[in-house]
Order: structure tokens, then sequence, then C-alpha cells
């Protein structure tokens, strides 16, 4: 099979791509940067440049593709959330899968299905409620952001194309939030976000690649898939686990009125979690590697 990813050149995409091509799959991915892209991916993949969602989508980047993954969108995690920083969260998500799902549309033989990603952020603040795919959505930036996002990739159904989109926690792996965390550590400061009680859905980056690949796999799953280990834990919890693994102590929190000075209102995204449950991914067969977070860490961090 012949998969096309946006986004791919990214942390989830680069580790995605390793695991479709050990798998036996040939590999498209779209970029901005050739030279840049070049860097991060096997020779093996084929690389298409593309400018961006307000241009076309070359022609040739969806020959004998069967299935397109899109991971594509402005980072939530780095720089305050001005309004300029919001809207570009926005757009390039919203604007892109529009993209996508227009050359779609316009082929006359289309590949069978499209994995886009989305969040958990889907769910907005919650408490200690067990959430699965059927849950229903919040409020908030991030919620409207992923409702926004998902929407359009569920317009390919109307042209005959199966859709999933992954509802993502924290992705853990050699790069990402993690790599941001682990330096209070090594100082010996570090410790749980806020009161520590909100809850902390994560998932290892092998996992999610494994997973994105299983609903490529299997055409009964459609529709919202959580992106989240079977064992979410609270933030306190988790940074416990981290600090074992790491041999260090987690007993610095970081007030909640610090981390609003710091980030704006991007701190309310760490502030108030989402106990997530990866039910339907469960139910229909899929495995996980690093079910429980001491393993997940143990992985990343003692390889």
């Amino acid at each position: 099979m012949r998969i096309l990813i946006t986004g791919g050149s990214g942390f989830v995409g680069r580790r995605l791509c390793r695991e479709l091509l050990t798998s036996g799959y040939q590999v498209v991915v779209l970029v901005r940067n050739l030279v840049r892209a070049r860097r991060f991916l096997d020779n093996r993949v084929r690389i298409v440049e593309w400018q961006g969602p307000d241009k076309d989508i070359p022609a040739g980047a969806f020959d004998g593709v069967d299935g397109v993954i899109n991971l594509a969108g402005e980072s939530i995690g780095s720089g305050r959330w001005t309004k300029a920083k919001k809207n570009r969260i926005l757009e390039s998500r919203v604007q892109t899968t529009r993209a996508i799902v227009k050359a779609l549309a316009k082929l006359e033989v289309k590949p069978g299905v499209l994995v886009s990603a989305s969040a958990v952020g889907y769910y907005g603040p919650r408490q200690d409620e067990e959430i699965t795919e059927n849950a229903s959505p919040g409020q908030d930036f991030l919620a409207g952001v992923c409702r926004a996002w998902e929407a359009e990739a569920y317009k390919a159904e109307e042209i005959g194309v199966r859709v999933a989109t992954v509802r993502i926690g924290v992705v853990l792996g050699e790069g990402g939030a993690l790599e941001r965390m682990i330096p209070a550590f090594e100082l010996y400061l570090g410790g749980p976000l806020g009161t520590g009680q909100q809850w902390f859905s994560w998932i290892h980056v092998d996992d999610l690649a494994r997973m994105i690949r299983f609903i490529i796999e299997n055409p009964g799953l459609q529709g919202p898939v959580n992106g989240t280990a079977p064992e979410p834990l609270t933030m306190g919890n988790f940074c416990t686990v981290l600090g074992r693994v790491m041999d260090k102590p987690s007993w610095l929190p970081v007030p909640a009125f610090v981390l609003r000075l710091a980030l704006g209102e991007m701190a309310e995204m760490v502030l108030y979690g989402q106990r997530v449950l990866p039910r339907k991914a469960l139910e229909a067969g899929f495995e996980f590697r690093y079910p429980s977070a001491e393993e997940a860490l143990t992985a990343v961090l003692k390889r």
C-alpha cells in the first residue's frame, strides 16, 4: 500500500514514516521545505513539495495512494497564545484538511481512508469522568479547534472515503512535551504543574504510530478514535513516575498563577486535563506495547 502523509517530517510524523516503511508500505510526504525534510526522513520516502493550503496540492502526489494521514498543524505548545497564534493554530488545521478533501474530491480513483489527527482537547476540561469516544465536546478554545478540524475531515465521507479522527493525548518520545519536562527533573526541580490532581492522558509515540497503522488496516474503524494509553494518570502521579524512572525527586509543584504568568491562556491546557480511555482501539483488538507510564518512560529514557 502507498500512504500519503502531511506533517510527516514532525515528531510524530517521522516515527510514523518509520513504522509504515518497516511494515512494507510506500510513503509519500507533503512538505514545505524539501531540504529540511530530507535531513529528517528516510531515503525511501518520496517527498513532494507543497507550499501550503492556499496552493493546490500537486496532482501527482496522489498517484497510487491508498490512504492519507493528515498530521499537519501549527504547534500548540510553543509560544504564548496571542490572537495571531490562536488564529494560526485554528487555520493551519482547518485549511490544510480542507485542501486535502478538496484534492481527494477531484480524483477519479480515491484513497480508501483518511486518518486525520485531532486531540483530547476536543473534550474540554473535565474532572474525574472517564471519557470515551462518545463523550460530548468541550466549549473552550482547543475544543473549538478540534471540532472545526474534525468537521473538515468528515466531509471526505461525502465522497466515499472512510474517515477516522485520532484524538491524541500527550505524546511521549524523544521530543515533544517530555523534552520540556526533563530539564527541571535533571536539576532536581521537578514536580507537578498546578494542583497535580488534573488528569494526564498520554501515549508513547511508538504506540501512536502503530495505532494509526492499525486504523489504516482495519476498515471497521472509523469516526473518532482516542489516541491515548489505557492507563491515564493524574499529573502528580505521572511526575512521580517520571522522577522514579529518572532517579530524581518530584517535589516542587509549579503553582497555577506562575504558569498563567508565564504561559498566558496556554496554561489552561496543562492546568485542566481529561481522563481519556482508548475504548474503540481496544475493542477493535489493538494491543499497546507500552500500556503503563512507567513502561513508556523507561523505554524513552533508558534507550
